[in-house]
């Protein structure tokens, strides 16, 4: 997941689920689970704190888990 490390925002590498070949968890972008910015610190409303999502290869589709709340789709270029 994403976290600071004093001078620049480091990424986490996407990986395979394991059991799941057709899926694969990914950065979701946030800070550790909390949303860049703001006030005070908040849950991310995209991964719920996790900080990273799990994204189906064949579709794009983005889901929390495997068979889990979906999250989305990513954008494809045309």
């Amino acid at each position: 997941m994403s976290h600071w490390d004093g001078k620049r925002i480091v990424r986490w590498q996407t990986g395979p689920v394991e059991g799941y070949p057709d899926w694969e968890r990914i950065d979701c972008g946030c800070c550790a689970g909390l949303e860049w910015g703001g006030e005070e610190p908040r849950e991310c409303r995209r991964c719920h704190e996790f900080g990273w999502l799990c994204r189906h290869k064949p579709t794009g589709t983005l889901a929390l888990w495997p068979g889990g709340p979906l999250a989305g789709r990513e954008m494809v270029a045309a």
